[in-house]
């Protein structure tokens, strides 16, 4: 795991080690997410397992994450946590922060909304989206890692009951970036030869996935599940083009992998 952060003039592509990572980005890391124990064993996404451990935190107890590295010891509760949809493809949590790289923070920083989740998703949560932002995470992407956006915002000093009753709505809105969590999630060691055994016995082999299409697509490439550069169909971004006149009104273009047009043309999106 690593992340990708900002520069003086916008976001920058390389990497940065977790344990480096400013404490806003920690305190995503570490508390974002739905991790729970169940007698006494961690349950939950290994993604998140890794990340939690990668920026040197733990799910100590049920609610309560903490830091015991000697220059970055800290703790959060977690107060209310909204769960993954792959219709929001992002997940969010309300937390308590009681310290953070050794400290306390000051009253008007305690309480936190924290948000994880696809950066097309994100994107739309952020009160100001940052310079590079999608040249950034599709660099990534389309090297065939997951890409995960992470964001947060000040919450009022509320006490915990009010926290807990927070709405979603309210919890992910106008949130403040926080940078990229990159994973390395390479195929298993045996994918590929079961893949071609299955494709040398007449099988027909396609890919059902929910990840980014540019992750999809390296993955396919690695397994020779394709062997010809793939074109794939993009919506385009509100400010390019105009509306489309399908149901949706979205516009449409085929794309090289590479990322460029493909001269495929546009239409009105549907379903």
């Amino acid at each position: 795991a690593g992340g990708a952060g900002t520069g003086s003039g916008g976001l920058v592509s390389e990497l940065i080690s977790p344990l480096a990572l400013p404490a806003p980005s920690v305190a995503v890391l570490a508390g974002c997410h739905h991790l729970m124990l169940v007698d006494g064993e961690l349950l939950g996404d290994p993604m998140d397992k890794a990340a939690v451990g990668a920026v040197g935190w733990s799910y100590a107890l049920e609610g309560l994450c903490v830091s015991r590295a000697p220059s970055r010891r800290g703790s959060l509760r977690l107060l209310q946590r909204f769960a993954f949809a792959s219709s929001l493809k992002r997940s969010s949590t309300v937390v308590e922060v009681e310290s953070l790289d050794g400290a306390a923070p000051p009253p008007q920083q305690r309480l936190r909304a924290l948000c994880k989740g696809a950066p097309e998703t994100v994107r739309e949560l952020l009160g100001r989206v940052p310079e590079g932002y999608d040249a950034a995470y599709l660099h990534h992407a389309q090297q065939g890692k997951r890409v995960l956006a992470l964001a947060y915002k000040m919450l009022p000093q509320l006490q915990p009951q009010e926290a807990r009753s927070l709405s979603r709505e309210a919890v992910e809105s106008e949130l403040t970036f926080a940078g990229f969590l990159v994973l390395h999630c390479p195929a298993k060691s045996e994918s590929a030869g079961v893949l071609a055994a299955l494709s040398s016995s007449s099988h027909g082999l396609q890919m059902i996935t929910g990840d980014q299409m540019l992750t999809a697509a390296h993955a396919a490439a690695q397994l020779r599940l394709i062997t010809k550069p793939p074109l794939l169909l993009a919506a385009l971004p509100p400010t390019e083009g105009a509306v489309g006149g399908g149901a949706a009104g979205t516009a449409l273009r085929w794309e090289s992998f590479g990322g460029g047009g493909s001269g495929g043309g546009e239409g009105g999106g549907g379903g």
